[in-house]
């Protein structure tokens, strides 16, 4: 019997069994990232349109000075805060960061709606255009997780 068939058979044998292996790891690797990628959007979706619910829903709200500083409440009928802390478990600290910001940006919103600011008043543009830019980076934010995901 020639030693070098057997030694050359037993190392085609592990040769083919390494790629394979190697190749199911890439697989399972690029399936992994989709998957998670898949999950930060959900997320992020969710938590976007939460946020526009409660946005819109404040400012069609009456004007009611003792609901001033009550915006956690509101916010939270809305799904903010359920969607916020589903995004905390799938994001990086700097994308729940800045979803933060967001979220505290559309309670200073309530508060000046709550208080009675009209729409053309200073409080109520301030506080609008503070939202906007806000969720502005926030997509931002959400758009360069997505793309390192």
């Amino acid at each position: 019997m020639q030693w070098s068939t057997i030694a050359a058979t037993a190392v085609g044998t592990v040769l083919g069994v390494v790629a394979t292996l190697a190749a199911d790891h890439v697989r399972w690797r690029r399936d992994r990232a989709e998957h998670d990628r898949e999950t930060l959007r959900t997320a992020c979706t969710e938590y976007l349109s939460a946020l526009s619910r409660a946005r819109d829903a404040f400012s069609r709200t009456a004007p009611s000075p003792d609901r001033v500083g009550k915006g956690h409440v509101a916010i939270g009928e809305h799904g903010v805060y359920a969607a916020q802390q589903q995004l905390e478990l799938v994001a990086r600290r700097r994308l729940v960061d800045s979803a933060g910001r967001t979220t505290l940006g559309v309670l200073d919103f309530h508060d000046a709606v709550a208080a009675g600011h009209a729409p053309d008043s200073p409080e109520y543009v301030h506080a609008w255009r503070a939202v906007g830019r806000a969720r502005t980076a926030l997509i931002e934010e959400m758009r360069a997780a997505l793309r390192r995901t």
